[in-house]
């Protein structure tokens, strides 16, 4: 049987978009789990947040990631 769970995840997204860093700010209890969100997340590029008109980096917090096995 697989595994499943809640994690949520705090990331840090670079002025060109991309991440810099990946937290867990809430462990699924499994770590397979926990480590296939964040790796996940670390593969995507984001449109950065601006002030006055400027890319600048910023966290995004508390994101949540659900594994649920399904039929």
């Amino acid at each position: 049987m697989g595994e499943q769970g809640e994690v949520r995840l705090d990331v840090h997204v670079g002025a060109d978009g991309a991440v810099i860093d990946v937290q867990v700010r809430a462990s699924s209890g499994s770590p397979a789990l926990d480590r296939a969100a964040i790796d996940t997340v670390r593969r995507w590029r984001f449109r950065p947040a601006t002030v006055d008109g400027q890319a600048v980096a910023e966290w995004y917090r508390d994101w949540k990631w659900v594994f649920r096995l399904e039929g």
